[in-house]
């Protein structure tokens, strides 16, 4: 049965861990996250990132950094298809340093230019965020790295039942609160639609470089780089 007469149908699928101790499974990964995450972001895309190969290299290389930890799930249809992925990674007060951002300037300078505007785009939303001084109550938070769903797929509950592993996740390592950045306009409406709070937002336009020049030209309907929150408790509600 191909994907298509599959989508026409009711999907069924099940969530299921990454192998952390399989190679073949974490390449897998890889490349679905190639094809429907970064090839699809629209700051990939609107400084053209993908045609500089060391910048794509040193990005999916931050990206990728927690693959390993036991927390990446998978959405795998009854045919074997791999049809969504999900990686988290558990923030912890006193020590809130994210895999995909350094507050070192030494980390800045290497790499190329187009790199580095998405490093300095990454530790900019973690500072102004500021997540741990906003909640003083909250010591761990799972944070949602990535999400991406195959195209074919959208539409029916994928990524709705991704998001929810990550709020069993949360659960089960004493995290009190779910976080998720998000630099599509798409991507934060699915986090709105299952009762994520906006706690942080950056207008494209208003983010320049020394010179005044807007840094990511993104595209319509992708106008601002937001940072979602849900406590595990509201999670719960929204069932």
């Amino acid at each position: 049965m191909n994907k298509s007469n599959l989508n026409k149908q009711r999907l069924n699928y099940n969530i299921v861990p990454m192998s952390s101790d399989n190679d073949n499974d974490r390449q897998i990964v890889i490349e679905f996250f190639k094809k429907n995450f970064f090839q699809q972001e629209p700051l990939i895309m609107c400084v053209q990132l993908y045609k500089d190969v060391e910048s794509v290299e040193k990005l999916q290389n931050h990206f990728f950094k927690t693959l390993n930890n036991g927390l990446t799930f998978k959405a795998v249809s009854s045919n074997g298809d791999l049809i969504g992925v999900i990686t988290n990674e558990i923030i912890v007060r006193d020590n809130e340093k994210r895999s995909n951002c350094s507050s070192n300037s030494k980390v800045q300078e290497q790499g190329s230019v187009k790199f580095n505007k998405f490093m300095k785009l990454f530790q900019k939303v973690e500072q102004e965020s500021d997540m741990f001084e906003r909640y003083p109550n909250v010591n761990r938070v799972m944070d949602i790295k990535g999400v991406a769903v195959d195209e074919t797929f959208r539409g029916q509950g994928v990524c709705k039942a991704l998001f929810y592993k990550s709020k069993e996740l949360a659960l089960e390592n004493k995290c009190s609160m779910v976080r998720v950045d998000c630099s599509s306009y798409f991507s934060a409406s699915a986090a709105e639609k299952l009762g994520f709070q906006c706690i942080y937002s950056l207008n494209y336009e208003e983010y320049t470089n020394e010179k005044g020049e807007v840094i990511f030209n993104s595209l319509p309907p992708h106008k601002q780089f937001k940072v979602y929150v849900i406590s595990i408790e509201d999670f719960f509600h929204t069932d």
